[in-house]
């Protein structure tokens, strides 16, 4: 075998491992998307007024619904695959919002997303700072030896400590629909350099300019 012909093998086994890292993980966004869409029916059912956990609920079913979205599509695009089961409770809920947009009705599930105050991050941001912040959490339990996680992401990041420090806490927003509970310790961290190489150079403004690390 020519070292052209290993190359081509091994991005093959590279693009196959990623492809069973998403299939593992789409399932469980599925189920997160359903409890998430129930949670925000029965606020709705308590209030029908806005109200700030309303609010919280709704933006969250929004995420799970947006990673469904660019999963399936990227995943088609990408590996020439169709991920099974086909999202179809999430299509119809969108479906049914769409129409109630297109008669001039504003659904509830639009009204109460609200807006934020901030700037709030790009898709693209989003997706490859969560490789960061999954790094640093995979360190934490044990799966990855680094004496100083923070300051490998921050420097890897070119960002400050405060900036790393909000990732974290943010957690549960950033890395919603992001693929990785299925991925190794060594992919991860080849993953986060990655995307801290694209976020270095593209920082904030990606949203305009690149679809991120974790959508290429």
């Amino acid at each position: 075998m020519t070292p052209a012909e290993k190359m081509q093998r091994l991005a093959r086994l590279e693009k196959q491992a990623e492809l069973d890292e998403i299939k593992k993980d789409w399932q469980s966004l599925l189920e997160e998307e359903e409890a998430a869409f129930m949670r925000c029916v029965e606020l709705d059912n308590q209030d029908h007024d806005r109200n700030a956990e309303k609010s919280k609920a709704v933006r969250h079913w929004w995420s799970l619904t947006n990673a469904i979205l660019w999963m399936f599509t990227r995943t088609r695009a990408q590996f020439d695959h169709e991920l099974q089961p086909f999202p179809m409770c999430t299509f119809g809920r969108l479906a049914n919002i769409s129409e109630e947009l297109s008669n001039g009705v504003m659904p509830n599930f639009v009204a109460d997303a609200g807006a934020r105050r901030g700037r709030p991050r790009s898709r693209g941001e989003r997706q490859d700072i969560a490789y960061g912040v999954l790094y640093i959490e995979a360190v934490r339990r044990g799966e990855i030896t680094d004496r100083s996680p923070s300051k490998t992401v921050r420097q890897a990041f070119n960002v400050t400590a405060k900036a790393v420090q909000n990732w974290v806490k943010d957690q549960d927003k950033i890395c919603v629909g992001v693929p990785h509970r299925h991925m190794s310790p060594e992919r991860l961290r080849k993953k986060m350099l990655e995307c801290a190489e694209v976020y270095s150079r593209v920082g904030r403004v990606q949203g305009k300019t690149s679809a991120g690390c974790a959508a290429g």
